[in-house]
């Protein structure tokens, strides 16, 4: 029991880290592609001279594209590290299977569908590093993705049958 409560104390620590660290990136990738906007001609004129097959103000349009798709990231992964660290609250708590787990968990599984649609704009995004060496190459999209937002609605509804029964339960005691 004690060591449980340890790993769960660790992956509390972990997740808040990891949610100061999202935020720091994402304004970083902000911040990223404002300053490209002003350096465009800067960053194509040093693309061009490192790769000169490659359009290189369509590459620093990417760049800035990517910057963006980063930022945007941010969004989901936010909510999948606060609503994990929240879910996990109520397990240290001995609260595991209640409605709000199965409705975190639920905002995971739609968290990890937003992240798995930004695969679509990725790819339309990696067109314009052609001369780069760089292109979709068929393992952009993730099978296991696409099964973790599967995995993570049934979860959610094995917590709200949880929470039923564990709400019925109590009710007859």
């Amino acid at each position: 029991m004690m060591r449980r409560d340890r790993v769960l104390r660790f992956t509390v620590l972990l997740l808040r880290i990891l949610l100061v660290l999202n935020i720091v990136l994402a304004i970083g990738f902000v911040a990223g592609a404002i300053a490209s906007v002003p350096l465009h001609d800067w960053i194509a004129t040093r693309i061009a001279a490192a790769h000169p097959a490659a359009d290189a103000a369509r590459v620093a349009g990417g760049i800035r594209l990517l910057l963006l798709l980063g930022a945007v990231a941010a969004v989901p992964a936010h909510w999948i590290f606060s609503r994990l660290a929240a879910v996990i609250g109520t397990v240290r708590a001995g609260e595991t299977f209640v409605a709000p787990n199965a409705a975190r968990v639920r905002q995971i599984g739609w968290a990890l569908l937003a992240i798995q649609l930004l695969d679509f704009p990725l790819l339309l995004i990696v067109r314009r590093f052609e001369g780069l060496g760089i292109g979709p190459d068929g393992s952009m999209i993730s099978i296991g993705g696409w099964l973790s937002v599967l995995v993570a609605f049934v979860l959610a509804r094995v917590f709200a049958e949880g929470a039923v029964l564990r709400e019925d339960l109590e009710g007859t005691v």
